[in-house]
């Protein structure tokens, strides 16, 4: 197999939406003090965190960068993973 950009995750969790974002940064449907599952990842062009809005929907997730995520969210369960994903 060969895997040109292999993306790890570092952490995964619950987070606390602490701003609504309401679009910007392509994050919406998101409700403020409502709690999400978030995944903080890297690959070959960086760090990013995935988050997903929609529990019925659960292999949806819109990504940002951690600064952005920071800015709306604050994560409140957090578990090391570490595991290595291919695609």
């Amino acid at each position: 197999m060969n895997q040109t950009n292999p993306r790890t995750i570092i952490e995964s969790g619950l987070a606390r939406c602490s701003a609504s974002p309401r679009g910007a940064n392509g994050l919406e449907g998101y409700g403020l003090g409502q709690s999400y599952r978030f995944e903080r990842c890297q690959d070959g062009k960086g760090r990013y965190c995935r988050v997903y809005p929609d529990r019925r929907f659960p292999d949806y997730y819109e990504t940002c960068g951690e600064v952005v995520f920071a800015g709306y969210f604050e994560p409140v369960i957090v578990g090391a993973t570490c595991a290595r994903e291919a695609r």
